[in-house]
């Protein structure tokens, strides 16, 4: 009688333990591909950046971390080398001043800080607004390219909106400070820590 009791709650706790497993599995599994996926976007996008800058280093084999003071985290860079020579890098950066959070972004820039590129991979903007920092759903993203910390000088980097030298997205401030604001302080990490992060050809994502 009590064993007739008990299998149904023997049965019904081991179909939901089969369930868990199941379950973190697939996890574990779709996690990986996320990943792996994600790194590959941007692998792509880092490479179509770079453009016209030579290099002949593997850049998923050489890249590194570099701590970017009141970002959401460390930036992992991608260190391009021609000849074992320093010629720029790509900066994964996520900054958490977006009007609806995180926003990433890749900035690319020649080993004497001029920006090659910026674009962002990610973001939750608001769409018809905040998302036109997409460069498929405009240009102003492109006004960072040839830009660096002597032009403009740092102090005027924000947007027009804010007495800066950079285009405000209309109705969109927020979000444009926050991109703005993220490239700035992307430069000016890579500025004062380009000397460490170019001493080792090795992977060193530990590296601030």
């Amino acid at each position: 009688m009590r064993l007739n009791t008990l299998r149904p709650a023997l049965i019904l706790a081991g179909l939901g333990l089969a369930a868990a497993v199941l379950l973190a599995g697939l996890d574990q599994f779709t996690r990986e591909r996320i990943a792996d996926e994600r790194q590959q976007r941007a692998l792509a996008a880092v490479s179509a950046m770079l453009g016209e800058i030579g290099y002949d280093n593997d850049l998923l084999d050489d890249t590194a971390r570099l701590g970017i003071p009141d970002l959401a985290e460390p930036a992992v860079v991608y260190r391009a080398r021609q000849d074992g020579k320093p010629v720029a890098v790509v900066m994964d950066v996520v900054t958490s001043a977006g009007y609806s959070g995180d926003i990433r972004l890749l900035i690319a820039a020649d080993v004497d800080g001029t920006v090659l590129g910026v674009r962002v991979v990610e973001h939750r903007e608001t769409p018809g607004l905040g998302d036109k920092i997409e460069r498929r759903r405009s240009d102003w993203i492109e006004q960072f390219d040839g830009r660096s910390l002597v032009e403009p000088p740092a102090e005027d980097w924000a947007p027009d909106r804010r007495d800066g030298a950079f285009d405000t997205l209309t109705s969109a401030t927020i979000t444009s400070a926050a991109v703005v604001d993220a490239v700035k302080r992307a430069l000016q990490a890579f500025e004062s820590g380009k000397g460490n992060l170019f001493a080792t050809t090795e992977n060193t994502e530990g590296t601030e």
